[in-house]
C-alpha cells in the first residue's frame, strides 16, 4: 500500500555470514533466507542474522537479497517448482492472499504460535498475516502515516492548527488519495467500511471531505494525488509539513541533514549538477545513512479533528515459510529471534521507519525522538479489513476520483459518501460480473 522509493538493483546480494571452519568435515543445518531490504536499510538485518548464526555453531544461514517488486512473484514461482528459500522476509500483507492461493506458504499452527511467542505480538499485525483464520505468516515490522516537519516549525496538533500554520505562510502538503489520506477520516472519528467490510462511509468521512474543501482555499495547502511528487518536494527541502509514510524516514534522514558548518544540506547539494535544474534529484539506488550531520526535520503524530489521536492504515511487513521447507523448526526459531524484544528494538532504532510489532519494545523519546513518535502513532493505526487488503487497486481507482472531484468543486462533500459507495458497487459489478 505505502509507496517505496524506486526499485533497487535487481541483483541478488549475498550478505556476509559469519562461520567457523574446522579441519574435520562438519554437517551443518542450512537455512536459506530471502529478503527485500535495500542495502542502506539491510545493515541492521545483516547484523541480526550474523548474530543469530553465531549463537548456533551447527547453523549455516544463506541470505540473499531480492528486489521488493520481484520477491513475492519469484517466491511463488520457486515454491511451485519445489525450490525457493526456507523463509521470505518482506512479504507485504496485501500480497499474502495471492501467496496462500498459490499454495506457497506453510501455515503456522496455534500451538506453534504460542510456543514461539508470536501470540505476544501486536494483534492487528498478527491478524494482517492470517488468511481465513490460518496464521499464514508472522509480522516483522509495521509502517503507517506520520507527520514530517522542518526544524523550527511546531508540528500542528490539530487540523485547525494545520490551517493556521498554512495561514502563517508555511507550506503544508497532504497526499490526496484514499489510502494515504484515510487518517483524515479517522481524525473525525469516521469509518468507510461497514459490516462484512462493505463500503459504507459515515458522517466522519463527510466531515473530512468538508475540511479538505476548506483547506484547498488556502494557497499554502498543497493537495495532490501524486504522493511521490509531494514526498520528493519535502526531501528537497521545499515543503514545511508533509503527511507521509513512516517508510520514508530512512531516506529523509539521508537527504535532509545539517552540515558541520550548520547550514542545511540535501542530497541535491552533494550530487553532480543537474544541468542547472532546480528540482532535487532523489537517487533511487538506495541512499546511504552515513552522511555527516543531524537531520533538519522532525517526526510527529498526526493532527486530530473531533478525535484527538487519529491513525492511518497499518501496513505490515511479514515473514513467510516455504510450503516445502525441510527446516520448519529452524525457520520458526529464526522468526522467534527476529520478533523478540532485543531484535525488535534494534530494528526500531535503526532509523529506517520500521515500527516494532512486539509491544514490549520501549523507545526512549529523549534519545530516539523520531522512532518514539512512530511507536506512538502505530498505537492509533487502523487495521485494514482483509477484503480491502486484497483489493486496494480496485478501491483506489474509484475512491481517488471522488477525493479529487470533491476538492476541485465537482462534487459536494455531502454527496461524496453515497457517490463512493455507489461507484465502488458498480465497479465490482462490472469487474466481477
Amino acid at each position: 500500500m505505502f509507496k517505496r522509493w524506486g526499485p533497487a538493483t535487481a541483483v541478488a546480494l549475498m550478505l556476509p555470514v559469519l562461520s567457523s571452519c574446522g579441519l574435520a568435515s562438519v554437517t551443518r543445518d542450512r537455512l536459506l533466507v530471502w529478503h527485500d531490504w535495500p542495502e542502506a536499510e539491510a545493515a541492521v538485518l545483516t547484523e541480526l542474522l550474523n548474530s543469530y548464526e553465531e549463537l548456533d555453531a551447527d547453523l549455516e544461514l544463506i541470505v540473499e537479497y531480492v528486489p521488493s517488486d520481484e520477491i513475492e512473484a519469484r517466491f511463488a514461482d520457486e515454491v511451485k517448482s519445489g525450490f525457493g528459500p526456507d523463509i521470505m522476509i518482506g512479504a507485504d500483507a496485501d500480497e499474502l492472499p495471492a501467496l496462500v492461493e498459490d499454495g506457497a506458504v506453510h501455515d503456522i499452527t496455534q500451538r506453534q504460535t504460542i510456543r514461539y511467542g508470536f501470540d505476544d505480538l501486536d494483534g492487528r499485525a498478527l491478524s494482517a498475516m492470517s488468511i481465513d483464520d490460518a496464521q499464514s505468516g508472522v509480522p516483522l515490522a509495521a509502517f503507517t502515516d506520520v507527520l514530517y516537519h522542518r526544524d523550527g516549525i511546531e508540528p500542528p496538533e490539530s487540523l485547525h492548527d494545520m490551517l493556521d500554520l498554512a495561514s502563517d505562510g508555511h507550506s503544508v502538503a497532504i497526499p490526496l488519495d484514499f489510502f494515504d489520506a484515510y487518517w483524515g477520516v479517522d481524525a473525525f472519528d469516521g469509518r468507510v467500511f461497514g459490516r462484512e467490510n462493505v463500503i459504507a462511509p459515515d458522517s466522519g468521512f463527510t466531515e473530512w471531505m468538508r475540511w479538505l474543501v476548506r483547506a484547498r482555499r488556502n494557497p499554502n495547502v498543497i493537495l495532490d494525488g501524486e504522493y511521490e511528487v509531494l514526498r520528493d518536494l519535502f526531501a528537497a527541502g521545499k515543503i514545511d509539513v508533509f503527511v507521509g509514510g513512516s517508510r520514508e524516514l530512512g531516506t529523509f534522514r539521508s537527504v535532509l541533514l545539517e552540515t558541520e558548518a550548520g547550514s542545511p544540506t540535501t542530497q541535491e547539494d552533494t550530487a553532480d549538477t543537474n544541468d542547472g535544474e532546480d528540482e532535487a534529484v532523489i537517487d533511487e539506488s538506495t541512499p546511504t545513512l552515513t552522511n555527516v550531520g543531524e537531520p533538519t526535520f522532525g517526526v510527529a503524530t498526526l493532527p486530530g479533528g473531533s478525535k484527538d489521536d487519529p491513525g492511518g492504515f497499518l501496513d505490515v511487513e511479514g515473514m513467510v515459510i516455504n510450503q516445502h521447507t525441510d527446516s520448519l523448526t529452524g525457520a520458526l526459531e529464526l522468526m522467534e529471534y527476529l520478533t523478540n524484544v532485543p531484535s525488535q528494538g534494534r530494528i526500531a532504532r535503526a532509523g529506517v521507519g520500521r515500527i516494532p510489532v512486539n509491544p514490549s519494545v520501549s523507545i526512549d523519546a529523549t534519545t530516539s525522538p523520531m522512532e518514539a513518535a512512530l511507536v506512538v502513532q502505530q498505537r492509533h493505526a487502523v487495521e485494514m479489513p482483509q477484503i480491502v487488503q486484497s483489493r486496494q487497486a480496485d478501491l483506489s481507482s474509484v475512491a481517488n476520483d471522488v477525493y479529487l472531484e470533491v476538492t476541485r468543486g465537482l462534487l459536494e462533500p455531502a454527496d461524496a459518501a453515497d457517490e463512493l459507495r455507489d461507484r465502488y458497487d458498480d465497479y465490482l459489478e462490472i469487474t466481477d460480473g
